[in-house]
């Protein structure tokens, strides 16, 4: 799918990656524009893009994405539809995506619809598997093509030539099933899906002479304004980062893998079994890297199998991306740094969002569990894990979202209760942490959030997100996930 960085809510803080909206079930808002077509000349403006023969154009785009990748096309169809339209695919497919982590559907729709609820205004176009075609947003892609420079045909061709490679991956690599995976596989399978859309589109493009096209397109998906509140333009930031990793570090990957001798069962292994974690993205060398993964969910099983100190029932949990604040694009300088950084010493990590099902929020509280390379490497994660939160949090001061007074603190094990003391023998338990409010003018309530950082040896364990139990129950729970760590030796 492609589409463009809009601000939204404080909702989509939660972050959508455009390729999990792609995917989706028919809709009876489709209007099919095969008699609606008619021929205009090239250099005057039309009033529509049912006035431009798009079908034409998209035939000879077919016909070439079809050719290059060795797959039947003949019918998947192209239609124009509105907001409602891509948002009842979009809606279909990321409920599919959250539907292993999630089990509650109704807190799930609720869930969907708010991270929705503007995602779909600017959207150009998506690819819809289960109605076996490519959807065109009519007013949004009219906006698009006003500000366009070159020709409409370059235009429609750059933008179909990406949904078409979908299409064909679909047919050859079931590019779209996300069967029993849990949303951060969603997440990195997704950089794997745009990334090879992105890599063969710009091949494509110099031989239907649609670059500059293709380039505007990458422009325009990645344009950012500033919101005039900082909570959204925090917001935003972070949407930003989701997309950028999944087109940009998604690209950068299938180009490593088609440098390979094995270039074209690299790509197909890519597709049947995806990297289970997102930083196998960032370090194409590695892939496929089982123990990681191994190790990844040997974290998580720790997280899942600790008792929580909020009640079971009452929230949904979400397995996610652990490089979502990782922005390479925004900092080249600082891209390998971050990688060497994740690939050497971060030997496994694994992050679980917990969702209160009755809140009047989205805000979740996240607990990240890492696996560092020394006790040294952890003290420094810890520190800067600490202090980054604490900013992240304060930059969300604005008209909608104001956070309160902190109070920052730091802990041995002798804050833990007696039990993880008897247990922890010489381990020793070092914390940071905070406590604070959230004035939300969105829902006009006041909650506090807290933050737990704790490490253990060469372990650590981040908490933070609206709770209203208080911070002993979460220094708890830190404590005894650093135990349960050290003692299956993970």
């Amino acid at each position: 799918m492609l589409r463009n960085n809009s601000p939204t809510t404080l909702l989509v803080a939660l972050t959508i990656c455009s390729a999990m909206v792609a995917g989706c079930a028919p809709s009876s808002a489709i209007v099919n524009t095969e008699n609606a077509v008619k021929t205009r000349v090239e250099n005057t403006q039309p009033e529509s893009i049912t006035e431009l023969p798009i079908q034409a154009w998209y035939q000879e785009a077919k016909n070439t994405v079809s050719a290059e990748l060795k797959a039947d096309l003949s019918k998947i169809d192209l239609s124009v539809t509105d907001s409602q339209g891509i948002a009842l695919h979009a809606k279909t497919s990321l409920m599919g995506a959250l539907a292993h982590d999630l089990n509650n559907t109704k807190f799930t729709e609720t869930l969907v619809n708010n991270i929705l609820s503007l995602q779909t205004e600017s959207v150009l176009a998506i690819y819809a598997p289960t109605a076996e075609a490519i959807l065109l947003h009519d007013s949004n892609l009219n906006k698009y093509l006003e500000a366009r420079q070159g020709g409409y045909k370059e235009a429609f061709q750059a933008l179909l030539i990406h949904e078409l490679v979908h299409a064909a991956d679909d047919i050859n690599h079931n590019a779209f099933k996300h069967d029993a995976m849990s949303y951060q596989e969603v997440f990195a399978k997704s950089a794997v899906v745009e990334g090879h859309a992105q890599w063969q589109t710009r091949k494509i493009c110099k031989k239907l002479q649609c670059e500059q096209a293709f380039e505007q397109l990458n422009n325009y998906m990645f344009a950012t304004s500033s919101p005039d509140d900082p909570a959204l333009e925090y917001v935003q930031s972070r949407s930003f980062k989701n997309l950028e990793f999944v087109y940009k570090e998604g690209e950068r990957f299938i180009d490593q893998l088609k440098q390979r001798k094995n270039s074209e069962s690299a790509i197909s292994l890519a597709f049947k079994k995806p990297p289970r974690d997102s930083i196998q993205i960032i370090d194409p060398a590695s892939f496929p890297n089982t123990e990681r993964e191994k190790l990844n969910d040997a974290l998580s099983s720790v997280i899942e199998n600790t008792n929580k100190p909020w009640r079971k029932d009452s929230t949904e949990s979400l397995r996610r991306n652990v490089l979502a604040a990782a922005a390479f694009s925004i900092n080249p300088s600082a891209r390998q740094p971050i990688i060497n950084f994740y690939t050497s010493k971060i030997l496994a990590a694994t992050k679980h969002e917990y969702y209160e099902q009755g809140s009047d929020t989205a805000i979740p509280v996240a607990v990240i569990a890492l696996q560092t390379d020394s006790n040294e490497t952890a003290r420094k994660t810890a520190s800067l894990i600490f202090d980054s939160t604490l900013s992240t949090y304060n930059q969300l001061t604005g008209k909608l979202v104001n956070i309160g007074h902190w109070d920052k603190d730091f802990h041995s094990a002798g804050v833990l209760n007696q039990k993880v003391n008897q247990q922890a023998d010489q381990t020793t338990i070092e914390m940071y942490t905070a406590s604070g409010y959230i004035n939300n003018g969105l829902v006009n309530a006041e909650y506090p959030v807290e933050i737990v950082t704790a490490i253990s040896g060469k372990y650590l364990i981040h908490i933070d997100g609206r709770y209203v139990h208080g911070q002993q129950d979460l220094m708890q729970f830190a404590g005894q996930l650093l135990l349960a760590m050290q003692k299956q030796a993970i």
